[in-house]
């Protein structure tokens, strides 16, 4: 069964976040699940800082790899955890009324990994403890302990669906094969644009800054 949820997060990104666990805290069923929020880019510390309230616990990361630093922590500090099974999120993302609903219904017999979208799925989807251990190499080399450049921002993008796309025993939630999105808009008020796609396989949205527009960011 699933063991936690994970979101990707930074030290910056706190209007995402709270828009996100606000989404999940709609539905009651949130408090089934242990939610574990990992947010990089907080330089200044000498290890991880770990607190929780509720269900949700929050774990400070002194480095910075994007969509990869939940899946670093993971390798460092559940690595013994062979059993866990994750569903991982970006911050950028929210939850419809029905996620609950269709994320209960999934089958995890014998599964490594789950991909959302055949073409792409933005890292975005459910992986095994025992899988991601076996990147930790690769993750110890993408792990970047000061503020990153847009060129890295690139790179890391280009590493989109490794994971997944290495696994020879990844499955497609339902066979999707789709992309379905609105916008652009400045969804968060901050200034930047972004579009919003949508996975209805899993009733989740993600709120994209780069879509392949031409112009790069990596603001928050």
């Amino acid at each position: 069964m699933l063991s936690r949820i994970i979101i990707n997060s930074h030290s910056e990104s706190s209007i995402a976040l709270n828009h996100l666990l606000d989404s999940l805290k709609l539905d009651i069923r949130n408090k089934n699940y242990n939610i574990m929020v990992f947010i990089g880019g907080n330089y200044h510390l000498t290890d991880y800082e770990i607190t929780t309230i509720d269900n949700i616990t929050y774990i400070k990361c002194n480095y910075n790899s994007i969509d990869y630093t939940s899946f670093i922590a993971l390798s460092e500090l559940y690595a013994d955890q062979i059993d866990n099974i994750y569903l991982y999120l970006h911050d950028t993302c929210k939850v419809g009324t029905s996620f609950f609903d269709k994320l209960e219904k999934i089958n995890f017999n014998n599964v490594t990994s789950i991909k959302l979208n055949k073409p792409f799925s933005n890292n975005i989807g459910f992986y095994t403890q025992k899988l991601i251990n076996q990147y930790k190499l690769f993750l110890q080399e993408i792990k970047i302990t000061k503020p990153i450049s847009i060129d890295f921002k690139k790179y890391i993008v280009s590493l989109e669906d490794k994971i997944f796309n290495e696994d020879c025993n990844n499955i497609i939630l339902d066979n999707y094969n789709g992309w379905k999105y609105t916008g652009p808009t400045d969804y968060y008020n901050t200034g930047t644009m972004r579009i919003v796609e949508h996975y209805p396989n899993l009733d989740l949205y993600k709120i994209k800054a780069n879509w392949g527009q031409g112009v790069w960011t990596i603001n928050y």
